[in-house]
């Protein structure tokens, strides 16, 4: 009888009511769940090690001969185990088993035994006791050759994660059974003109060859033919969400673009090529009566905000309102300020919403508000997580703009979004994605990206320093920067956990430290324990005051411009990831005078960080953000898993780069192919 994917695990032989609970807590309760449940790793049990060169730590799998075997008591009275020593002619080994003390009653001097396990140390010194041991190792005993034992030797063997009650050598099991058995049936997705086109196995032969190897080099074939079918699986996902998006019905905003070109003629400089480039595409969006799903990515600096609020000005033109959903107070009074700035002047009447922060919005405020977006008085409303309350309600909202998207989850933005059907969505990240990474999270976005930065940069340039050479920084401070009239930024070092009381107090102790080595130089504090009106304060006063010190935590690292602040200094460097180091440098050398960004860390931290090394030989946020990709992976990279199209469990998106590329390729191929080739009507 044919076993199909689709088939419920509890057919399978051996795989009763319990089994199948077991196999449930891990997501497994079909055939194909089953089949997609990737090992953890292999061990290659095919070669035994030879004794002599175990090394600690090092899994290995060793035959021997029993040299002795027995009982010994442990701190706990009910609990006996069985200590063995097994040598090979090498040299010999220890093994104790906890709770196994009916073992030592059969393992007799001269029965020979595989073990398989983790060597470590013994701890114990007398001269007859072998260096290292392995603990609880797997085991068994053979009567004859070693050829002839169990299905769990002489092979490559598949390790996977399991849950309480099902061991994992059961588990393992049973997948082999499954991926083993003639009856199986797979049906490839993936036609096979592609897949002899571009080398890779059918998928039935990959489920075989990832748990049922039998060899190194299988494996690898098999998970880049199964690492490829995750890469297609994404395609189908972004054609289906696309074709989704197409029946949806958006207000065209071509009568914006009067008001678009006034906004343009009011600029006081020329926009970059890039800019030019990602505007037409955003208001080519614009103009359509598909909802624009739009990404637009751009280094630290290189002025999405301007793009986006052309955007805004556009839809205003049109009778629409704009709303600006940011992720941070800071973010969006930043945000504010430039929208305020650029779009007044054209009688566009932007406000901004705050949350229940104190001394955020009164409560006649707030209705205020509530009323005028309900009469479209509001042309533009920006805020944070506030503006996705159940109160806020607009008479015609046309344009949303996301600002750090990947900080939303799904969620968060449908919601504005069900309320707001047929709104058009513009999202800006100033984290530059990998290509590979963008096919895989948003193939069903378009993408736009921005290289160049404004004309008159100086850019940054980037230091590393030991923190036993402070007291220099700290002249340098004063003697090249604060009395030439600019700005210096302080970021604390953030440890993973800790509370905003304890995140304040690292910026208190800190900014005293300044003050005592700085005299008379103002020192503003700035951390996310502050109220919302408090960091709108701190960050006016550090801005339009006198030359001084800006001591905070990471709170910085998006949307602050300070054009006279040029110098950024982030201690404990070696902590953060490539990205946010490269954020945070990016807050400094955005006026007339070039940046310097000093990463202060430990001597022994600055020798062995790859991140430093890389800020210091690179500033284009793309070429760090593939660096960033190789060293922490994907799901780490950006929290991807909150876009709900990239569930990778065999692909790796720096690895697999050129797959996922093939993939989209092959993809687009069979799309023209089967639309080539529809019937005519009739």
């Amino acid at each position: 009888m044919a076993l199909w994917l689709s088939d419920s695990v509890g057919l399978l032989p051996g795989v009763g009511p319990r089994r199948s609970e077991q196999l449930a807590a891990l997501g497994i309760e079909s055939v194909e769940d089953l089949m997609w449940h990737m090992p953890l790793r292999y061990e290659d049990r095919r070669f035994p090690t030879d004794i002599a060169s175990l090394e600690d730590g090092r899994p290995a799998v060793v035959l021997g001969v029993v040299v002795s075997a027995e009982v010994r008591p442990t701190k706990r009275r009910s609990v006996r185990m069985a200590s063995v020593e097994i040598e090979d002619g090498s040299g010999a080994a220890g093994a104790l088993f906890f709770g196994g003390f009916r073992l030592a009653a059969l393992l007799k001097p001269g029965t020979r035994i595989i073990l398989s396990g983790v060597p470590t140390p013994s701890g114990r010194t007398r001269k007859h006791i072998p260096s290292l041991e392995f603990k609880n190792p797997e085991y068994e005993l053979l009567l004859g050759d070693a050829a002839k034992a169990g299905a769990r030797w002489g092979r490559i063997l598949p390790v996977y994660p399991s849950t309480e009650g099902l061991p994992r050598s059961t588990l393992a099991e049973i997948i082999r059974s499954c991926a083993a058995s003639p009856e199986l049936v797979v049906e490839d997705p993936v036609p096979r003109e592609i897949t002899v086109r571009r080398g890779l196995m059918p998928l039935r032969d990959a489920f075989t060859g990832i748990h049922s190897p039998s060899s190194l080099e299988e494996i690898e074939a098999a998970r880049r033919r199964a690492a490829y079918q995750e890469f297609w699986d994404i395609q189908a996902k972004s054609a289906a969400f696309r074709a989704e998006r197409a029946c949806g019905r958006a207000t065209p905003l071509a009568a914006g673009d009067g008001m678009l070109e006034r906004f343009r003629s009011s600029l006081p400089f020329a926009l970059t090529p890039s800019q030019e480039l990602a505007l037409s595409e955003v208001s080519g969006d614009l103009n359509g009566a598909v909802p624009m799903r739009r990404l637009l990515m751009g280094d630290v600096g290189s002025g999405k905000t301007v793009v986006a609020a052309a955007a805004i000005a556009k839809c205003a033109g049109a009778s629409m309102q704009a709303a600006v959903l940011a992720p941070t107070t800071i973010l969006s009074s930043q945000f504010y300020e430039a929208c305020h700035r650029l779009l007044s002047p054209l009688g566009i009447t932007t406000a901004e919403i705050f949350g229940k922060s104190k001394n955020a919005m009164s409560a006649s405020e707030r209705e205020k508000l509530e009323f005028d977006l309900k009469s479209g008085a509001v042309g533009v409303l920006v805020g944070t997580h506030a503006l996705l309350g159940d109160s806020i309600a607009f008479k015609s909202l046309g344009l949303l703009v996301i600002d750090e998207q990947h900080r939303f989850g799904v969620s968060q933005r449908r919601r504005l979004l069900e309320a707001n059907a047929g709104a058009h969505v513009l999202m800006m990240s100033a984290t530059p994605i990998p290509r590979t990474l963008s096919m895989a999270l948003y193939g069903d976005i378009d993408v736009s990206e921005i290289r160049e930065m404004p004309q008159g940069r100086k850019g940054v340039k980037t230091r590393v320093m030991s923190d036993n050479h402070i007291g220099e920084l700290y002249s340098f401070m004063a003697d090249r920067v604060i009395r030439s009239g600019f700005r210096c930024y302080w970021v604390c070092p953030s440890i993973g956990g800790d509370s905003p009381d304890e995140e304040a107090g690292a910026v208190l102790s800190r900014a005293r430290d300044v003050e005592r080595n700085i005299p008379g130089v103002p020192v503003t504090r700035l951390h996310g324990a502050m109220p919302s009106s408090e960091k709108r304060d701190a960050l006016r006063r550090f801005k339009e005051g006198d030359p001084g010190v800006m001591v905070s935590t990471t709170v910085i690292e998006v949307g602050v411009d300070v054009p006279d602040a040029v110098l950024m200094v982030i201690e404990g460097a070696a902590r953060y990831g490539l990205a946010a180091l490269h954020q945070m440098r990016g807050r400094v050398g955005r006026g007339s005078r070039a940046g310097i960004c000093v990463l202060l860390d430990s001597a022994a931290n600055i020798r062995n960080s790859r991140k430093l090394r890389v800020l210091l030989e690179c500033c284009d946020g793309f070429r760090i953000a593939e660096e960033d990709l190789r060293l922490r992976g994907a799901g780490e990279l950006l929290g991807v898993r909150q876009h709900g199209t990239l569930d990778l469990r065999v692909a790796e998106i720096a690895r697999d780069g050129d797959l996922m590329e093939f993939a989209a390729e092959d993809f687009r191929s069979l799309k023209k192919t089967l639309i080539y080739c529809q019937w005519p009507d009739g």
